[in-house]
Formats: structure tokens, sequence, C-alpha cells
């Protein structure tokens, strides 16, 4: 039996595609673990890196403890079942299922032994003389499953193996797949986009968008408490209603006026006031308010709003309704309503029990169990964070990946509820709070816990066991894996290499003409008009977050313009003319794409790209890796003449996938000389 480790994981296809970012996540042995998300979030091929048929770009993979990034698949102790079943039509289900132990050159006895037990346990014993043409679709996904299991290997992968089947068979097969995890004991990986599947199966579910985790838990948690927009909307049936609100403030009440329409207001309970008033969001602003459908009920007052549409279905009704402002419909789950007729003019009572409010522009949630709790901090060089009273103390390891920015002013010291611990582990730092209050869930209370002097809540997740109540005093513990230094604008200043500090040794001569010229080892040379130091040998720091990407013009042209299609010659009768004509149309359209998306993530247009540089005031960048953040990308690259890879923070809109080798503008306040150690 195996666990899984990944660390940091990412997938970049030439051209700087990226498929996956960053993918953090520790499947325990034997765990039920569901990747799901929309089309091209990059579920599969994530899978399909654990499995060894995509390499991975950066990153570690571990199963067992065992780092298998270079480990061939056939060496991984895996097995994989696909979309498609993949069966050999000329060979029997016996044969199928018995081929893999053929390729390893089992004993005919072993084989027969093991292929008959998989059958059994998959009830498909009496078809194993069948060809696969003889078979219904949900037996041809017995059998694939079965010669996964001859192997018995570590890990199982499934990779959207329901998808061919009709809506019955579904429901059918994933009550089998649930039982066979139950039976077999071994660690399962289940990649779906259909949300009932995942939320039906797994013990744990990775929610996943445009190559990133939105959130990995329990199926009830992601319901109870999604971490952003995306996962509170992908998750649920109907759909988790969104309205655009502002906040209202009378007296010690704060409401959520709905569309800004001063008849829409939803008056919040008094422990979502305290979060709101002590986490210090900004009364002014404009925020997403959800609820979910089974959360508001008809009543003889409150919202008034107008039914468009009733759905009954059997034990419960749905219904749309307009409310005012708001142009989409607002929808209501309730028990069986048969005096509910379209066109009839309603009120809605929104509870107050379970709402949700989202930041417009970073979708993440706000109240009840948040994303992150975000607690004011400085940090010193010598590793000491002050939070608060209290002072905690970074080691050698965690501080050697702090960038620059983090020792500058008030920073924000970040963890996600659920990784705060209740029992001191190795690597993790004591804080002690005091409870103000607390939220019961289904599985786990939230804790609202003051540390003292900071305004903002330590929220966190505690057992019902442990029994925590209102004013207890305790000391909690933030492990260093999942502990990071924020700025304001939400970009992470733990870098994930190793954040050396960028030194090398140069010389400082005067030139003829009067100018100061640093010769780097190696003969990179930097030249300035003046620069108070004397002549002689020096430490040259290269600042990480001062320097400019240059583009040669050739690039800068290319990035502007993207590629060109040569138009091909139409030669032949009108058919062939009209099919080269079409093709050409499309390889255009295509070009067309590309160039937008070459402008979108550069945030090119004409004249806006730095082409050039001062003479003698670059450096030449060779990059092997990149870490993105919300408006910096961390770069990380080799410069003639520095012992280590540097660390450079350029604009966000910069892929080194896209551009490996590229020039620097190191400007006058871009490096420091200090004297030789």
């Amino acid at each position: 039996m195996a666990g899984l480790k990944f660390k940091h994981i990412y997938k970049v296809y030439q051209g700087g595609v990226r498929a996956v970012n960053d993918f953090n996540l520790e499947i325990k042995d034997k765990a039920f673990v569901v990747l799901v998300g929309p089309s091209g979030c990059g579920k599969s091929t994530t899978l399909r890196m654990v499995a060894g048929l995509e390499s991975i770009t950066s990153g570690q993979l571990f199963i067992d403890d065992v780092m298998v990034n270079d480990v061939e698949s056939k060496n991984r102790d895996i097995a994989m079942v696909f979309q498609s079943y993949a069966l050999y039509p000329h060979m029997t289900v016996f044969q199928n299922m018995g081929f893999g132990l053929k390729l390893r050159h089992e004993k005919p006895e072993v084989i027969k032994e093991k292929v008959n037990a998989a059958a059994e346990i998959l009830e498909i014993s009496d078809l194993l003389d069948r060809k696969p043409k003889e078979l219904s679709g949900g037996q041809r996904q017995r059998v694939a499953l079965g010669r996964a299991i001859v192997r018995e290997p570590n890990v199982f992968l499934l990779d959207e193996p329901l998808s061919n089947l009709d809506a019955k068979l579904r429901v059918q097969m994933r009550t089998e797949i649930t039982k066979l995890h139950e039976k077999l004991q071994t660690t399962f990986i289940y990649v779906t986009h259909d949300q009932t599947e995942a939320m039906t199966m797994g013990d744990v579910i990775v929610v996943m968008n445009k190559g990133y985790i939105q959130q990995a838990d329990a199926p009830v948690t992601l319901f109870e408490d999604p971490a952003n927009l995306f996962v509170a909307t992908f998750l649920g049936s109907p759909q988790m209603n969104i309205i655009k609100s502002s906040l209202k403030k009378e007296g010690n009440k704060i409401g959520v006026v709905l569309e800004n329409v001063e008849s829409n207001v939803v008056w919040l309970r008094e422990e979502t006031v305290k979060q709101i008033v002590n986490s210090g969001i900004d009364l002014e602003k404009q925020y997403l308010f959800g609820i979910r459908p089974d959360q508001i009920t008809i009543a003889d007052k409150g919202v008034p709003a107008h039914v468009e549409v009733v759905e009954q279905l059997g034990d419960e009704t749905i219904i749309y309704a307009k409310i005012e402002g708001h142009e989409k419909n607002v929808v209501v789950k309730a028990p069986l309503l048969s005096h509910i007729k379209s066109q009839d003019d309603i009120f809605l009572n929104f509870s107050n029990e379970r709402v949700y409010l989202f930041d417009e522009e970073s979708e993440h949630s706000l109240i009840g169990m948040p994303s992150f709790s975000k607690l004011p901090c400085e940090v010193n060089k010598n590793g000491e964070v002050k939070l608060g009273k209290q002072v905690l103390q970074f080691d050698e390891e965690y501080m050697s990946h702090l960038v620059d920015e983090a020792f500058e002013g008030t920073k924000l010291l970040t963890i996600k509820p659920e990784h705060v611990l209740l029992e001191a582990q190795e690597g993790s730092l004591p804080v002690d709070v005091k409870v103000d209050f607390i939220e019961e869930r289904t599985n786990y209370d939230i804790v609202y816990a003051v540390v003292e002097g900071i305004t903002p809540y330590l929220i966190f997740r505690a057992s019902k066991e442990r029994k925590i109540k209102k004013n207890d005093k305790l000391v909690v513990y933030l492990p260093l894996d999942n502990t990071y230094i924020y700025d304001d604008k939400e970009n992470s200043l733990v870098a994930r290499e190793v954040a050396y500090p960028n030194k090398a040794i140069c010389k400082l001569s005067t030139l003829k003409d009067g100018k100061r010229q640093i010769e780097i080892s190696k003969g990179e040379k930097l030249v300035y008009d003046e620069l108070p130091y004397q002549d002689g040998e020096y430490q040259f720091v290269l600042k990480q977050d001062k320097v400019e990407v240059v583009f040669d013009k050739k690039t800068a042209k290319y990035l502007i313009n993207g590629p060109k299609v040569q138009f091909v010659g139409v030669g032949g009768g009108t058919k062939r003319r009209r099919s080269k004509v079409a093709a050409h149309m499309k390889a255009v359209e295509a070009a067309k794409k590309e160039r937008d998306l070459i402008k979108e993530q550069y945030n090119v247009q004409a004249g806006e790209i730095l082409v050039s540089a001062p003479k003698g005031k670059f450096l030449t960048v060779s990059c092997y890796d990149e870490e993105p953040q919300k408006d910096v990308n961390y770069v990380y690259a080799q410069i003639k003449g520095f012992d280590e890879y540097v660390t450079l923070a350029v604009k966000n809109n910069f892929s080194v996938y896209k551009m490996p080798k590229f020039k620097i503008v190191v400007p006058d306040d871009g490096f420091e000389l200090l004297p030789l150690e």
C-alpha cells in the first residue's frame, strides 16, 4: 500500500502553456481521493504525471516516501483505468485481464488464480470466455477494472472511467467502485468532472481550476465551507445563489443589501457581525453574497420576489424567482409546494445561519471559515517574527526561502484554518490564543480566537471531542510547511526554491571618461555615470525586485504582432482550392488567437514593451524555472559570475517558459556593493 506526496508540482507544455500549477497535496495510504473540475483544469494531466505518462516540469512526486520523478511508469507499482476501456477486441475477457501478467512472465497457474479472484470480486466470472464486443458498457468497464486489480498495485488511477456509461449504469458503477475500494484497501485516485460522482465517492475531494488546487477536503466540508467562489458555485445542485451586494451598518447590526436595493436586506447574526468587524472588512466595498437554495424559504414578509418558473420534482420544489435589481433568477429549493405558481408575487426569507461573503476581486471567502487567517506581523533577518505581543522564531531553512521584501515593514502571516494544530509538532510555531466564540459544523467546530495585540481572529478547526469553550486559553501550533508570509497584494514572500542572496565577486574601476565600471567575474560588465564607492573588489549584491526584463527587437516584434501565417498556393481543382483556403483561414484564426493570448499574457501593446537598455546596464540571464504569484513572478536563473542561481522578482506578465534566455536592466538602485567578507 502507498501514500503519495506532491510538492510544488508544475506541468508546462511547449510554448509556456501551463496545465498544472504549484500542486501541493498529501494523499494518505488507502485513501479514496477524487480530482474534480471543469474540462482543461489539469486533473487528467496530474493523474498522468502520477502514472509516469507525462513528465513533471518541476516539483517532486513521492510514492511511499520515494521520489519517482524519473522512475519509469512500469516500475511505479500503479495501475490505471482509462476513460476508454482499451480492451483488445480479439482477446477474451480472461485474456484481456491476464495480459499484463503474461507480459511479466507470470506462471499460467498464477495468472488463472489472480484473474479468477478478480472476476469473482467484480462478479464477472461467467463472462471470462466472451469477447469485448459481446459485453455491455458496464461489463467492459468491469473488465478494465479487473485488468488493473490482477496486478495488485499499490495505487489505482481511474481517469473518468464512467463517462461513457448511461446515467443509470453510472450510479450502479459508482457504488461498485466504492465497494471495490473497501475490499481492496488500497489507494484510489479518481478523476471526474461530475460533482455528484465526486461528492458520493471520495474521502477527499480536490477541486481544481485552471491548473490550481482551489480546495482539498472532505465532501461535507467543501459544501459547508467553500474556500472561494469557484468551489462554492461548482459544488451543489442547484448551484449557490450569488448576488452582488453592499454592507449596511445600523447601530450594532450589519446587513447585506442585495443589489444595493434597500428593500432587499438580509441582517446578519451576531457572530458574523463580530467576524466582519474583527477582520476589518471594508463596509464601503461591494461584495458577492452567497446563499444556497435550501437556505431560502417562502414567507409572509421579507425580500419581494416574482416567480418565473416552478419545477416540481416529486418530493421537492425548485422555484426560480426575480428580485429587484438582480438580473439572474434567485433559486429556492423547498419541500413540495403545490400552491406556488409561475407569475406569483411572493416574499423570500434569507436565513442568516449559513451565508457567504466573497471578495469581488480575489473571490476568496471572507466569513464563516475563510480561505486563510491573515495576521499582521513583522519579520527581521534574524528570523524573529513579531506577532502582536508574542515573538516567534523561524528556523534557518524557512528563512532561506524568504525573499527580500518579507523584511520590509508589516506583512501578513497567513495560514489556512485546517492547518492550525492543537498539538505540538516538530517544526511548528506555538501561539497563545483566547477563544472568542465557536461555530458548529457537521464534522468539526470552527474556533475564532484572539491573539493578544492583534485585531483579526486566528481561525481554526477543532474536533468536537476537544469540547473547546468560549474564553478558553489555548496554545495552538502553526506548522512551518503550511505557514506563509504574504504582502497586502496576496503575493507569497516565501519562495519555493532557496532564495540565495544574489551575490557575486566584482571589481570596480574608473574608466578614462570618468565613468565607473563594475566587472563581475567571467566577463559581465556594468557601466554607470558615478558610484559612491572607491575602486577595488567588492561583493556585488543584485536586488531581487529592482531589475526589469529586456527584449531584443525581434522578440518584441513577435510578442506584439504574434506569429504570421504563410499562404500556400492553391493549385488544382475547385474542391482542392476550397479545402486549402479553408485550411489557411483556420490557420489565420489560430494565429490570431495565439497573438491575442501573447498580448494578454505580456500585457503588450505597441510601444509598451522595453526593447533596449542603456548601454552597459544589463546582464544576460538564463532561466530554468519560475514561480508565478498574483502580480510578480519569482524567476530562478543563472547569471555568469554568480556561484548560485539568482532569484528575481519580475512582472507576472513574463514567463521563462516562453523566453528562457533574456536580458535584465540593472538600474542605479538595483544593486549594492559590500566589502569582501
